[in-house]
């Protein structure tokens, strides 16, 4: 399963998308990891959200920056 953290120029409300092949969390500018747990605690597992972790906050975590528009779309390295 690929997990995406997507940080958006214009999200002003946090938005999660699950499906069988994706994860997707979608935040502003101005959120933070609380915000991320609030909207996923109960969503996802302790390892997916763990996974969002590191990409939120582990510098030495492998991470793939890719920009699409007002997005910039996180994701672990090797998960193309």
């Amino acid at each position: 399963m690929r997990i995406e953290l997507v940080v958006n120029d214009d999200c002003l409300i946090p938005d999660l998308q699950k499906s069988a092949e994706l994860i997707r969390v979608t935040i502003g500018i101005n959120h933070d990891f609380d915000d991320v747990l609030d909207l996923c605690g109960g969503n996802l597992s302790n390892e997916e959200l763990a996974h969002l972790h590191q990409l939120w906050s582990n510098d030495d975590f492998p991470r793939t920056f890719k920009r699409e528009g007002a997005s910039l779309i996180i994701t672990a390295r090797g998960d193309q």
